[in-house]
């Protein structure tokens, strides 16, 4: 709400003031910054963890890396973790991407909170997700892998 009574402003100032053609290089930054953040905000409500006998699909958008989908018996371990700091390498920062985290090395996060995560290992990569649930998930994944 906050940037688009900003974008008011600016597009007032632009048609109104002496501030002219910079009121609309403004009004166009803002508009660019609105957009990502209702990509962002998108994003968020529509990243799903979906486990099926045969696979843990992460759904995500393309802008923190895209749907990923990894065969249940490519898992190595599932593992409750906090969600680490690390160094970004691609993606929505917060939200998800790839990252490589210290100890760990390249991760692929899918977070929508910062509370509890599960790690899930295999043997190409690490993957953080965060759903609702993370015994749970835990639980029905370990099940998947050891049936």
């Amino acid at each position: 709400m906050f940037i688009a009574t900003l974008m008011m402003f600016f597009a007032y100032a632009s048609l109104l003031t002496p501030m002219g053609s910079v009121g609309i290089v403004s009004l166009i930054g803002t508009a660019g910054v609105e957009t990502i953040i209702l990509l962002i905000l998108r994003s968020l409500h529509k990243t799903r963890y979906i486990l099926t006998e045969r696979e843990l699909h992460i759904e995500t958008t393309k802008l923190i890396g895209g749907e990923k989908r990894i065969p249940v018996e490519e898992i190595q371990s599932v593992e409750k973790t906090l969600i680490p700091l690390g160094i970004k390498l691609f993606g929505a920062s917060f939200h998800g991407g790839y990252y490589n985290i210290p100890g760990l090395g390249g991760a692929f996060l899918a977070i929508t909170n910062f509370k509890d995560g599960l790690l899930i290992r295999t043997q190409k990569r690490s993957y953080i997700i965060t759903p609702k649930d993370p015994f749970s998930f835990k639980d029905a994944i370990e099940t998947n892998i050891y049936t």
